[in-house]
């Protein structure tokens, strides 16, 4: 969902949002919550569904800007050592540049100071000349309708900064991209859809508890919120089908382990124990494997 920002480009902010939020300040300093996995916890959709932490091995889950680059500077290289909101950067402040530059706000990195508006970039076209920055707002007037807010850490406009600058049906500002959005947690919703999906921050319908599931599909799966037949072979325990297959449904088999001797081979795309799911799991008196019924045929 983010990625690194370039020289002069903001994939940052219309990818993924975080060069939006960043400055020539500090790291974020966040500490992560207590939830599932290292998950802010508390139903937040900010890192994964239900308050878990989904970022995977790549980035690191920030209770207040998701998933991160960074959460410190320790786990940056040292041509970006710096953490600042969640993004790996070269710079923090114009003390960090070398003489004659300036740190940019807009990607972070040391560019050749600006005198005047001429010598800045599409996306912060106004020169600070004070800070020999390039920035893409000084106040809320130098910006447009769609992004009426002035960010006054990273100098550029943005839709919101806080839940204030929203409303209607999109009343939360996730900081991770400066937007609004209509939840940041299963809280914001209601109960005829209570789930708040960790990709689009909508409301939709689903479930956090089994206790919101049928008998049919007894078992909450909160990492996709939905109501399913088992989460692990002790849900299927005293049946026929004993085993919690790949679809989270209770199947004979998931390997041939599970199969008894008369049928030892497990289909695993089916579920059932068989003869043979192909040839060579036949005899030779009955060399000819039957898929449709799992069966050894002359």
């Amino acid at each position: 969902m983010r990625s690194s920002s370039t020289a002069w480009s903001w994939v940052g902010f219309a990818a993924v949002g975080i060069a939006t939020v960043i400055a020539c300040g500090g790291s974020t300093g966040a500490t992560i919550g207590g939830g599932p996995n290292g998950g802010p916890g508390g139903g937040s959709a900010l890192c994964g569904p239900n308050g878990t932490n989904t970022c995977g091995a790549a980035k690191q889950c920030d209770p207040a800007l998701g998933c991160v680059e960074c959460t410190s500077g320790a786990t940056c290289p040292a041509s970006t050592k710096f953490c600042v909101q969640g993004q790996c950067a070269a710079c923090q402040t114009n003390g960090d540049c070398a003489a004659g530059q300036s740190c940019f706000p807009q990607d972070h990195t040391c560019h050749t100071s600006c005198a005047s508006n001429a010598t800045c970039p599409r996306g912060a076209a106004i020169c600070n000349s004070t800070t020999g920055v390039c920035v893409g707002c000084n106040v809320a007037a130098d910006c447009p309708s769609s992004a009426k807010i002035c960010d006054p850490t990273s100098q550029q406009c943005v839709e919101c900064a806080s839940n204030a600058d929203c409303g209607g049906g999109q009343p939360r500002c996730f900081i991770g991209d400066h937007k609004c959005v209509a939840c940041l947690s299963n809280a914001d919703c209601g109960a005829s859809a209570p789930f708040c999906d960790p990709r689009e921050f909508q409301c939709r319908t689903g479930c956090t508890t089994d206790a919101q599931c049928a008998a049919s599909a007894p078992k909450c799966n909160t990492m996709t919120s939905s109501c399913v037949q088992c989460l692990g072979n002790a849900d299927c325990a005293g049946t026929s089908t004993k085993v919690c297959g790949k679809d989270s449904k209770c199947v004979q088999c998931a390997v041939n382990t599970d199969c008894p001797a008369g049928s030892p081979v497990c289909d695993p795309d089916k579920g059932f124990c068989a003869q043979c799911i192909n040839d060579r799991d036949c005899p030779r008196t009955a060399p000819n494997c039957d898929r449709d019924n799992g069966t050894c045929k002359p």
